[in-house]
């Protein structure tokens, strides 16, 4: 059977770039199990705070589905969850600390399939880049997500082109 699996993206801003938070020293996805009869937003926020726990006020982060895909390797159906954290003195302390790393995000190339199936391959860095176009694109009409953004991410968002979220091509 099908697993549902949640993939959580951290990002924040350090010397004005954009940066995926990544736990340890590892470059792996962070994957949440479902649980059932629990809404995907309370599992993933309960993952940040246990991770987190007070270094990062967490009514100040942005915490958003961005997509899904099927992963036929894992045979799960992956829910990508944007989490847009504030910056400050945690970011830092974290990383000396040595329970994150970051690495910069770059404007990562998206990849389309066709009329009726997703790319054959995606890589993270895609995944990565169609949230943060989702993210642009809730920018310029979402009121919660306007006043939560952090004037550092205008700049940033502002380079991206919004796009509407799934497979759009103009005809003609």
């Amino acid at each position: 059977m099908t697993a549902i699996c949640y993939e959580l993206l951290p990002v924040t801003i350090q010397a004005h770039r954009p940066v995926l938070v990544q736990r340890g020293a590892s470059s792996m996805p962070w994957l949440i199990q479902n649980v059932p009869h629990v809404h995907p937003n309370a599992v993933v926020l309960r993952q940040l705070a246990d991770f987190f726990g007070d270094s990062i006020p967490l009514d100040q982060a942005i915490v958003h589905s961005t997509s899904w895909r099927y992963d036929h390797t894992s045979d799960h159906l992956l829910l990508t969850y944007l989490a847009v954290l504030p910056q400050g003195e945690w970011l830092h302390h974290r990383t000396a600390q040595g329970s994150i790393s970051l690495q910069p995000i770059y404007n990562f190339a998206m990849q389309y399939g066709d009329h009726l199936f997703p790319p054959a391959h995606i890589e993270l860095l895609n995944v990565i880049a169609h949230a943060l176009d989702h993210l642009a694109s809730l920018s310029t009409y979402d009121p919660a997500i306007q006043h939560m953004l952090e004037a550092e991410w205008w700049e940033i968002l502002r380079l991206r082109v919004p796009r509407a979220a799934g497979y759009l091509q103009l005809c003609c």
